[in-house]
Parts: structure tokens; sequence; C-alpha cells
């Protein structure tokens, strides 16, 4: 049991051939159990006043508990050791009483808001489709079957996507629990998923791009969602990114939207030359933002417009035939109109910032071209053909 003051870059660096449990010099009790799997988890030894027998009580797992966080949580639970309470047997019944509906306003506020960028979509997937089933039941008398008819019951409704979709949610939800020592185990541990995903190949036609496009002018849609979809067919960028425009991603003398790693699926800034049709939208959408370098763009509360806002726009008033398509049917249908007027592939694919294909592995770790200009070319081009088939 090595004892040492820990330190950040000692724990992010630390790993074990067999379990090994350091023992922080600094406050003492606090230690970091290293497992061979690379499973580092903060633990708190102190000693039980009712029956002088020392205890063990979880603190959480690292990186998802700092050792700043660590700390701060042992010097909590030293504390109520001192008043005569026992953290481990209160931890075990906050585990024991905890609902589902509990436990998931903790997996949100803990886990999803500060790691995940859909953190919204979980929220509203248990909102929606976990709490009326399961949300009163304590999480610890949640079994494999309870879960299974939530998932079993939408995929029977046909809605196959949803059903994967919660799924993968529940899994993530229960996982964490188990990580930060609410559950002992996950009812849905190994559970392989219920239905195969299909991959969408939905492209529009010139004819149903035409009649989308008209069909924006219609007093259906709010100004702010004609717009949003008008950039969506110009820069075949995703629907989150365009709803997420702020005033500071626009450089107008160089006519550029420039996205931050921090909002692209990739995590990588992502430089969007913009069309003059393109920047006309932009730049009116400018004259109306509040004139603060991080107001949204397309906005009717304040906050940036939800994506799935703009999903349920084009759902409910935009389709024109019997085969339905989506928001990101409309990236799929650039990259094809792109390729089908002579745009090379890998200009594509820079211009959608995608790392697969052509810079896919090795290729993407030295190609660091960013093609602005070629990008700009195509882009240009595109909307020309847009007009085109528009008219």
């Amino acid at each position: 049991m090595p004892k040492l003051k820990l330190t950040d870059r000692f724990v992010a660096s630390v790993s074990a051939e067999t379990r090994t449990d350091y023992f922080d010099m600094q406050l003492v009790g606090l230690s970091l159990r290293v497992a061979p799997t690379g499973t580092k988890t903060w633990n708190l030894m102190y000693t039980r006043e009712s029956d002088n027998t020392r205890q063990r009580v979880k603190l959480g797992r690292y990186p998802a508990v700092s050792l700043d966080a660590a700390r701060k949580k042992a010097l909590r639970a030293m504390t109520s050791v001192a008043d005569g309470e026992d953290p481990a047997k209160a931890k075990s019944a906050r585990r024991a009483a905890a609902t589902i509906e509990e436990l998931g306003a903790l997996y949100l506020e803990v886990y999803a808001k500060p790691n995940k960028r859909t953190w919204e979509e979980d929220e509203r997937i248990l909102k929606a489709e976990v709490y009326p089933a399961i949300g009163r039941m304590k999480g610890m008398a949640v079994v494999r079957r309870d879960v299974l008819d939530i998932i079993d019951k939408k995929s029977a409704a046909g809605a196959k996507v949803q059903a994967r979709n919660i799924q993968a949610v529940v899994r993530k939800f229960f996982n964490w629990a188990v990580d930060d020592g609410y559950l002992t185990v996950s009812p849905i541990t190994g559970l392989k998923p219920r239905s195969k995903p299909t991959r969408r190949d939905r492209v529009l036609s010139d004819a149903e791009v035409k009649a989308a496009w008209g069909a924006l002018n219609s007093a259906a849609l709010s100004p702010v969602t004609a717009d949003v979809l008008r950039l969506l067919l110009l820069t075949g960028q995703r629907s989150g990114e365009v709803c997420g425009m702020r005033r500071s991603e626009v450089d107008l003398a160089r006519a550029t939207w420039t996205i931050p790693g921090a909002r692209t699926k990739n995590e990588l800034t992502h430089v969007v030359p913009l069309s003059p049709l393109a920047m006309s939208i932009v730049t009116e959408a400018m004259s109306r933002a509040e004139d603060e370098d991080e107001a949204p763009l397309f906005t009717r509360t304040g906050e940036p417009v939800e994506s799935n806002a703009i999903a349920q726009a084009v759902r409910l008033k935009l389709q024109a035939s019997k085969e339905r398509w989506t928001p990101h049917d409309i990236r799929r249908t650039v990259a094809t109109g792109m390729a089908s007027i002579g745009i090379m592939p890998h200009i594509v694919e820079a211009v959608l910032n995608h790392i697969s294909g052509f810079k896919a592995g090795v290729a993407g770790v030295y190609n660091r071209a960013t093609y602005e200009p070629e990008k700009r070319d195509a882009l240009v081009k595109w909307a020309d053909h847009l007009t085109s088939i528009c008219q």
C-alpha cells in the first residue's frame, strides 16, 4: 500500500499490473485504487465510531472525479465521521432508497450535462420514455425485463430507431449509476441491440429540393426555421451546428463561418466558406441578433433554436412525397449533389468536416490541409447549382 502525495500528473499516468491502493499523504484516509484494466477508483478509509472497525467508502471513479474533487469529498466524509456518522452506511441507504427518476436527475447533473453535448436528448428520453414506466421504482429493484418492456414496446410500434436510442441512453445511465456506486450492477449488462440499425441513404431529388426551397417562403414556417434550412441546403453542415451559429463565429470580411471544435462532432474546428447567397442570409440574421459576440443568430427565445424544432418543422410542414426526409438527409443530398457537379471527393469531405474516407487513418494524421480555397469554390458552385434547380 504505497503512500505518497498524490498529484494530478501521477493520477493521470499511473498504471498497475496488480490491483494497488495508493494512499494520499496530504489527506489521510484517501486512496486511489488502480486495477490492471486501467480503472481508477477513489476510496476513503476511516474508523467507524460505533464499533471501532475500519470501513471503506467509494467516492467515485477517475477521471469523472478529479483529485481535487476526491479530496473535497473525502474531507466532507471525514467531517461526518467526526460527528459520529457512518458514510458507508449512509451511502448504502441512499443507494437502496433512490428511485430511477432521482438517479436520472443525478445522472443528468453529474455526468450528462458536463460530458455530453446531447444531454438534452438524454433528458427527453428519460422523461418521455423511461420515467412513465419505471421512474418511481427503486433503482435496485429494476430488472432487465422492466427495461426490455420499454424498448420492445417502442420497437413494436415501428419506431426501431427510437428504440435503439432509448437502449443507448438507458445503458449509459445504468453504467454511470454503477460507476458512481448507486447500483451494484446494471440490469442490462451485456444486452445486445434489439434490432440492427438501418443505414439511411435518402437523397432528395432535384424536384424535391426545388419544392422544399420554395416552401421555405411559406407563412407556415417561422423566418428562423426557414433561414436554418436554407443554410443547411447551402452549406451541408449539421443541423445542430447551424442552429448554434453565433455572431463571434462569423467573419464578414473573409466571408467565413468558423465552427469551434466544442460544437463539431469530431471536435475539430471547422471553417466553412460562405457563398454570396449564404452570406446574405447570415448577414441578415446578424442584423437581427443582439450585439454581443456570443449572441445566437437563430433564436426565438434568446437561446439558439433547437435542432429538434427544425426536424419537427420538416416532418410536419415540408413533406411533399410519401418517402419522408429529415434535416440530416439534406447533408447527404448536398454531398451527393456536389459530387454530381464534379467536386472532388476529398473536397466534399473537407466541406462536410469528415475525417473518414480520404483523410481517415494515416492520411488524416499527416494531411492537415484545410482546403479553404477549394471549399469556397465548391460551395459557390453548389450555391449556383442550387439556384439553377430552384428557379
